[in-house]
This record gives C-alpha cells, sequence and structure tokens, in this order.
C-alpha cells in the first residue's frame, strides 16, 4: 500500500516523527532485556541525556536524501559576526556549520540541495541579499559534491564499537566527562542500535485527532517506503561522540578499490563513505578520532598496508571547538514544512476552484 505525501495529517505526522515528538526511549524494554531493575536502568539513561551523550530519540527522514540528493561541503570566507551564525543556523540548506582557518577559508559548512541548479542560485541568492556579505567581499569558496544516491555507508552508531573496545580493554573510562560502567555500555549500545525505542501512538493520535490504528498504520507504510527509518537516538554532533574529532578526508584510490572500500566499511572509526569524483580523488571518508595522533597512526596503516593502492589523501580536522551550528533534525523538518506549505496551498486552490 503505498502512502501519499501530498495528504496534510500525513506530513503532520511525519514532522513529529522526525521532530522525536512522542518518541520514547523504552526503559521498561532497556530493564528486561538487561535484567536490571527499572530504576537502575532510569538512572543511567538520565545520566546519558543530562549529560549530553546522546540526544533524545526519533525518526530519521531517508526521504530527505531523495528531495535533497546533492551534499555540498563548501568552505568559505565569512565573516565572523552574529549575522554569520544566524544564517548559517537558520538557513534550511544547512546542516552544520564549523569555524576553522585554511588558507583564506574561516567557515566550513554541511548542506543539501536538489540539485546544482539549485544550489547555485541559493548561492546567488546569499550575495544577492547580502544576508552575510557582499558580493564584492566574497572569496570564490571551494566546494565539494557528492551525491546521497553513491552513499557507500551511513552508520551513526558506528564509532560506538570504539567506546565500546576501549571500555572492555581498560582505555576508555569516561566519555564527555561521564564515568562509564558495563550497565552504561550495554544501555548506551541497545539505544544507538534503536533497540530501546517505543512511538506512543496515543499522544501522536491525540496530537493529530486521528484514531490509534491510522497513526500505526502510516508508521509501518512510512517505514516500508524508507521515507523514514527506525527511531534510533544519535550522538548530538551525529557522527562524533562527545570529545572526539570530525576528520573528513579524501582519498585517490588506484588498485583494489573494492578491497580498501571493504576496510571502510567494516571499520568503526568510519562513519561515512561515499563514492567521489572529486579531482583526482574518489573516495570520501568522514572518520572520527580523540585525538590528530590518533588519527594519523591510524591512517598510516592504511597506506602501510595498501601502499601500491591509496596514491593521495587530503584531510580537514574538526574538533567539537570549532562546532559552532548543528542540528540533525533542522534541515528534514524545513523541508517538510516547506511540503506541508505546497501540500495547504494546493487545497486552498482547488477548493476555491471548486467554489467558482
Amino acid at each position: 500500500m503505498k502512502i501519499s505525501l501530498e495528504n496534510v495529517t500525513t506530513l503532520n505526522l511525519l514532522k513529529l516523527l522526525c521532530a522525536g515528538e512522542g518518541v520514547e526511549i523504552n526503559i521498561s524494554a532497556l530493564s528486561k532485556e538487561l535484567n536490571k531493575h527499572r530504576n537502575t536502568v532510569k538512572d543511567r539513561v538520565n545520566q546519558l541525556l543530562n549529560y549530553n551523550i546522546i540526544e533524545k530519540p526519533f525518526y530519521p527522514l531517508l526521504w530527505l536524501f531523495n528531495k535533497y540528493p546533492l551534499l555540498v561541503i563548501s568552505k568559505d570566507k565569512f565573516h565572523r559576526d552574529e549575522a554569520t551564525r544566524t544564517f548559517i543556523e537558520n538557513d534550511p540548506h544547512i546542516l552544520a556549520g564549523y569555524f576553522f582557518q585554511e588558507e583564506v577559508y574561516n567557515t566550513l559548512t554541511i548542506q543539501f540541495h536538489e540539485d546544482l541548479y539549485s544550489y547555485q542560485t541559493w548561492s546567488d541568492n546569499v550575495l544577492e541579499n547580502e544576508k552575510i556579505i557582499k558580493e564584492e567581499e566574497r572569496h570564490p569558496p571551494d566546494t565539494l559534491l557528492f551525491s546521497t544516491k553513491r552513499i557507500l555507508k551511513y552508520d551513526t552508531s558506528a564509532p560506538f564499537r570504539i567506546i565500546e573496545r576501549g571500555f572492555k580493554n581498560g582505555e576508555i573510562n569516561e566519555i564527555g566527562n561521564l564515568k562509564l560502567d558495563s550497565l552504561l555500555i550495554n544501555v548506551l549500545k541497545l539505544i544507538l542500535n534503536g533497540k530501546a525505542i517505543r512511538t506512543n501512538e496515543n499522544f501522536l493520535a491525540r496530537t493529530l485527532n486521528v484514531n490509534r490504528s491510522t497513526i500505526i498504520r502510516q508508521i509501518q507504510i512510512l517505514v516500508q517506503e524508507r521515507i523514514i527509518g527506525r527511531p534510533t537516538s544519535r550522538f548530538p554532533l551525529t557522527f562524533v561522540p562527545p570529545d572526539y574529532m570530525l576528520i573528513l578526508s579524501l582519498y585517490e584510490i588506484k588498485k583494489r578499490c573494492k578491497e580498501v572500500e571493504g576496510f571502510f566499511r567494516r571499520d568503526p572509526r568510519v562513519p561515512l563513505l561515499i563514492k567521489a569524483n572529486a579531482g583526482r580523488y574518489n573516495y570520501f571518508v568522514a572518520s572520527t578520532f580523540k585525538t590528530v595522533e590518533d588519527h594519523i597512526k591510524w591512517q598510516e596503516k592504511y597506506t602501510q598496508n595498501f601502499h601500491a593502492c591509496i596514491e593521495a589523501i587530503k584531510n580537514t580536522y574538526l574538533s567539537p571547538a570549532m562546532t559552532f551550528s548543528i542540528n540533525q533534525n533542522f534541515v528534514s523538518q524545513e523541508l517538510i514544512k516547506k511540503k506541508l506549505l505546497l501540500v495547504k496551498e494546493k487545497e486552498l486552490t482547488r477548493n476555491y476552484n471548486m467554489d467558482l
């Protein structure tokens, strides 16, 4: 059964689910799974939330990748002022913003767009409206363009395995200033894997004034048709655990591409892998590490193991302190709002024509 995204009620449900409304961590399920008292488990969940280790659960909007299949990573030279911050935090196409310094560039943004024309039009509008910088003051951006259809790996929970392994080896004792224990690790694992998340259909039914059975049926179809993924919780910086760096890398791999690609797919330090076509580089790798030294050692292992395959690497290091704006649900919410507005306008036009 197909579901229509031309229906206001369906879109309002989608908006609530992707905002995490009516989506909760299931304490009872965790308690049963881990064979621990409910209050003990609840205390660990509260610690994870209060220490900002995870965000509240939500349904990820997979439809975003279909509507905005162009992923843009742009390095720009902007004024570092409140106008720039406000623009980046409120623009419906910008997922994240970082302050950094590389040559003349001081800002990096991660964006989603419908296509190249839409991106260029958006970029022109920024200059024409002088939202954050005048055209004569702007330095040409350094941009990377990727197709979301060429994403080979997108696993936001992958870096948890680094933490789990480090805890078991006695190398990691805390995360985000929260002291770890075995129960906390197990709770975090289940939540990040989406195995302890419940949906409050009664709340959603009351909010939208529809039957509970309608809510259940529509959620099932939305998941089946990959409009949304299954509910999950994520690290606040999406791919990056607290206190860890995000490293964006371009790789030129000339030989044994599939073999190297397979290692990246299995590596927990790589939550995002994209087949690229960026000059000489044919892979984009997003990885996460505690320090630059750790990344260099890891990268050296790859270059030694595949010394005749990896020809060139270009890295951009982004530390937690450089992150000034990231809201993993904002672009999704703005896309749903845009669709809602279009559907409501169509309904008004249709009703108007019927009255004539």
